[in-house]
């Protein structure tokens, strides 16, 4: 049985803002809603307001988040804390010790490789942090952050998303996971 998808699929970012998302083509068949909050400022801000207010029966020292579809994400809600980790994508000279792992992500081809010095991981040794992502789909970057968590000695006590896709997910891995929309994951159309 063949599945008609909506051109555009609304979501909620807060009780005054809802956005049409475009059914898109990855290639290959494989169409997604696609959802992109970098440069978004209004997005990034309501988003981030309605974050704080479900994450605040959680405890944590502060934030990690990947770059840099979440960047302006995390920047917006991280609010009081002095410093948040920010994982990039890939080496850069200055960094002192620095530790990596490789990531696999639906939206990509080819494996990325997120990296962090030591002058900025040192702080968060030891500490519970809130892992901030745009979309949690398949998992295959939350399970990269819980991999960086381990290799630096840091927990990810809860995961904070503005999107779920495909699945709903309420926790991951144990996790609690607090979002404020869900999306359906089309895959591959048009192979009947």
């Amino acid at each position: 049985m063949k599945t008609e998808w909506p051109e555009v699929w609304k979501v909620r970012l807060g009780p005054e803002l809802e956005i049409s998302l475009p059914l898109t083509n990855l290639g290959g068949g494989l169409y997604i809603y696609s959802f992109d909050m970098t440069g978004e400022a209004e997005w990034n801000r309501v988003a981030a307001k309605s974050l704080t207010q479900k994450l605040a029966k959680y405890d944590f020292y502060s934030f990690v988040t990947v770059q840099t579809k979440s960047s302006g994400l995390t920047q917006a809600i991280s609010g009081s804390v002095r410093s948040y980790l920010e994982l990039r994508k890939s080496h850069k000279g200055f960094m002192r010790e620095p530790k990596h792992i490789t990531v696999r992500s639906i939206t990509t081809e080819e494996d990325q490789e997120l990296w962090i010095g030591g002058e900025k991981y040192e702080e968060f040794v030891g500490k519970k942090l809130c892992f901030i992502d745009d979309v949690v789909s398949t998992g295959g970057t939350v399970d990269s952050v819980l991999a960086m968590a381990k290799e630096i000695g840091f927990e990810v006590s809860v995961i904070a998303c503005v999107l779920t896709e495909g699945e709903k997910r309420t926790e991951y891995r144990g996790i609690p996971l607090v979002s404020l929309d869900h999306i359906p994951l089309p895959g591959v159309i048009g192979c009947d």
